[in-house]
This record gives C-alpha cells, sequence and structure tokens, in this order.
C-alpha cells in the first residue's frame, strides 16, 4: 500500500512538472513587449539643458523642430522653430521626410517625452546629428529665453 502511495504522488509531480514546462516553453514563443524607457531615448539622440540648446541655435548648428501640437507652438515657442507634431504622425511624417538627413536637428515639445519619441523616429529614419531639449519648452521658459508668438 506504502509503494502504491509513493508512485502514484511521484506520478502526479511529474504530471506537475511536465505541465510547467510546456507553460515555460509556450511563453518563450510569445513576442516580447518592448518597454521604452526615458533613459533608452539617450542613445537616439543627446540630450541637452536648455542653456546647451540656445548655444546650439546660436551657433546656427540645425532645424529647430518643435514636435507639439499647432496650438500649443501658436502659445509661444523658440524663435526659428519649424513646427511638425508628433501627434498627427501623417503629417510629422511626411514633413521629415523633406528634411536634409545631413543637418544637426535640435528638437522640443513641452517637457521633453514627446521629443524624446520624435528622435527615436528620427533615427530610425536616419537622422544622425539629434539634440533632444531634455526639459522642453518649460525648462527654457524657466532659463528666461526668448519665445516667439
Amino acid at each position: 500500500m506504502k509503494l502504491l502511495k509513493t508512485c502514484l504522488s511521484l506520478f502526479i509531480i511529474s504530471l506537475l512538472l511536465a505541465s510547467c514546462k510546456e507553460v515555460i516553453d509556450k511563453r518563450k514563443d510569445e513576442p516580447q513587449k518592448k518597454q521604452i524607457d526615458a533613459t533608452a531615448f539617450n542613445s537616439f539622440a543627446k540630450n541637452v539643458n536648455a542653456q546647451d540648446f540656445k548655444t546650439l541655435i546660436d551657433a546656427n548648428s540645425g532645424l529647430i523642430l518643435d514636435v507639439r501640437t499647432s496650438q500649443e507652438y501658436y502659445k509661444g515657442h523658440i524663435p526659428g522653430a519649424i513646427n511638425v507634431d508628433w501627434k498627427n504622425q501623417t503629417e510629422f511624417t511626411t514633413k521629415i521626410k523633406a528634411l536634409a538627413k545631413d543637418k544637426t536637428v535640435l528638437v522640443y515639445c513641452h517637457s521633453g517625452h514627446r521629443s524624446g519619441l520624435a528622435t527615436r523616429f528620427l533615427k530610425e529614419q536616419g537622422y544622425e546629428k539629434i539634440y533632444n531639449l531634455e526639459s522642453g519648452i518649460v525648462g527654457w521658459k524657466a532659463d528666461n529665453f526668448d519665445i516667439e508668438k
């Protein structure tokens, strides 16, 4: 009787282990969801503070892209900035394709999040010299730099 209980217990344990292995094997075949965090954007663009962004602008270092909505843009933007709304992907893609890929691109938004996403897209499209205003126009205003309406 004791031998029967032991054999039965071992059989049940082996079934449980086999079912666990199947679940693990199935998960290996599932596509993994990619997590993008803010630190990942460093590989797409150089994050700079407002003072460094202004220095780049003053040196005529490239195109200035404001990736906020047109409503945000018209409330105030960095002088010389071109509005390319990140939220309107069709418009954004069309406008980006018209830009020279060998130019330096200076990108900003409200606080740095959308511009971080936009820099990733720019990098994927072949742009190499990309700078992201890490604090967005909020940081720009905090440093009392000019805005245009």
